[in-house]
């Protein structure tokens, strides 16, 4: 009867974790935590894509690719993507597994209206040498679509074959140029910063800085300023936005976060405002 009592026990265990499981892996992915980079470890591929696949009169079409492989299995290993549409986050997605090499994320995304959609990754590895020692690898991706109507179909590309997609193209960069730095300036006279302390880098042009040093400093400090850049976007932005009242809204909407790396090397602000038009200022020293 003990025997039989024990596995009926054993059985709602078992039963009661898969159950479970889903929610205790969320809670353990609320954040993302950056260790110093082990470069004996690598990415073998760290891809994003923008891929246009149809065009009708009144709307479009277009895939959303994410690929990443390192180059042996770790502990966990999580890509974390984001794309804008005319400067404004307009979809975001994410996986995390344990154990493992490669994670491919897909998603077609439709739209109406002309744009330049930008996307960018984020692909990080956290491995663990020991009970005591972690260590990190990462790297970021990115990719861009202009869609125009030139005639009477919407179309897509990233480089322009006629006159007329040309000049569709030049207007909406644009515009979200336009948008974007009239934004930027905004956030400056709110925060009554001094643009000539800082070195201006919006988050897309971050993948310029996967093997180039950031400004002022090496490269092994640049890595560790991202991973920890990296880790509070996906903690204050990604998973979404606390405004100033303590509200946690979603960053759907937002504008494209701008970072500002102090040249006095001590601190890193990042500005961006909500899809409701509030300010936003995110600070990380560095030390």
């Amino acid at each position: 009867m003990k025997w039989k009592i024990s596995i009926f026990t054993l059985i709602i265990i078992l039963v009661i974790g898969i159950i479970y499981q889903p929610f205790i892996k969320k809670e353990a992915r609320e954040s993302i935590t950056f260790f110093p980079i082990d470069t004996s470890f690598s990415f073998k591929k760290a891809v994003t894509s923008l891929k246009f696949i149809k065009g009708t009169t009144s709307n479009y079409e277009f895939e959303w690719d994410v690929e990443s492989e390192s180059s042996e299995n770790v502990y966990l290993r999580q890509d974390i993507a984001m794309i804008f549409e005319n400067g404004k986050l307009a979809n975001k997605m994410t996986e995390w597994k344990t154990k493992a090499k490669s994670i491919d994320l897909e998603k077609e995304i439709d739209g109406s209206t002309p744009g330049l959609w930008e996307a960018i990754s984020y692909h990080q590895g956290e491995i663990h040498l020991n009970e005591e020692t972690y260590r990190s690898i990462q790297k970021m991706s990115s990719d861009y679509l202009y869609t125009v109507k030139p005639d009477t179909t919407f179309t897509g590309f990233k480089n322009p074959s006629t006159a007329t997609e040309r000049r569709q193209k030049n207007a909406v960069v644009q515009e979200t140029n336009k948008y974007l730095q009239e934004t930027l300036a905004e956030l400056l006279n709110h925060y009554q910063i001094n643009r000539d302390s800082y070195y201006v880098i919006s988050l897309l042009s971050l993948t310029d800085y996967n093997e180039k040093p950031l400004p002022g400093f090496n490269k092994n400090k640049s890595q560790e300023i991202i991973g920890k850049l990296w880790e509070g976007l996906y903690k204050n932005y990604f998973i979404n936005i606390t405004t100033k009242t303590g509200q946690k809204i979603s960053p759907i909407g937002s504008s494209m976060p701008y970072i500002l790396l102090s040249k006095d090397k001590t601190h890193l602000f990042v500005l961006l405002k909500t899809s409701t038009g509030e300010n936003i200022q995110l600070i990380q020293y560095i030390s």
